[in-house]
């Protein structure tokens, strides 16, 4: 006598019998009491293997089950709402972008001028330790306009007249060489300075020994105060 071969269970019989488990009625009670869960009859379709969802390979092979929290916060979890739209009339000035721009800082205040006008008084004469020098007056008045900017560049004076000397050497060449401030009144010495520096190197005339010694004042004004 010939033995059929038994048909094995259908798929459908053996799911039926892996979730009549009693350890998986235990796992669907402790689910039960995660706060937020949902029961999982109440989700459709509802996955007899996986009561809570699974987690798949994307190409149909199951790799684990979730769980009854796992459930609730992927459940839980929403997408960030879009921003929205500023309604119809709304001014733009009530947008925090639309804000008005902070004001610049106000600019730092300048050194004012002299309030009074400077005036070159006198260039010269030139005193000569050995011959005379009487070109040096004429020469350097020549930069007279540059003499009253390095006053007025530098405070002005603080009274009328105001006078700076200068010591300087007179070579062969016949320029003022070395010069030095020697003296000076009622100006800065930054002023006196840079009056020595427009001095130098200019033509002052040929001494009358190989090297001399020389003195020059320059006076300066007020303007009205006569020159």
């Amino acid at each position: 006598m010939l033995l059929r071969p038994r048909r094995p269970p259908s798929l459908w019989f053996a799911l039926l019998a892996f979730a009549s488990l009693p350890w998986l009625d235990g796992a669907r009670d402790a689910a039960a009491e995660e706060p937020g869960a949902a029961e999982p009859a109440a989700r459709y379709p509802f996955d007899p293997v996986c009561p809570w969802g699974r987690v798949a390979d994307g190409r149909g092979i199951l790799v684990r089950c979730l769980e009854a929290s796992e459930a609730a916060r992927l459940s839980a979890a929403r997408p960030p709402a879009p921003a929205a739209a500023p309604a119809a009339g709304v001014p733009a000035a009530s947008s925090p972008a639309a804000a008005p721009p902070l004001a610049a800082p106000a600019p730092a205040p300048t050194a004012s001028k002299p309030t009074r006008r400077v005036l070159l008084k006198e260039v010269g004469p030139a005193h000569a330790d050995t011959g005379e020098l009487p070109e040096a007056s004429v020469q350097l008045a020549h930069a007279s306009d540059r003499y009253v900017q390095c006053v007025e560049s530098y405070g002005g004076i603080t009274q009328s007249p105001a006078r700076v000397t200068l010591r300087f050497l007179v070579r062969e060449r016949g320029r003022a060489e070395g010069i030095t401030v020697k003296e000076r009144t009622g100006l800065s010495a930054a002023a006196a300075k840079c009056i020595a520096d427009v001095v130098d190197r200019r033509f002052v005339g040929y001494p009358a020994a190989p090297i001399v010694g020389a003195d020059l004042s320059i006076e300066f004004v007020w303007e009205g105060a006569g020159r």
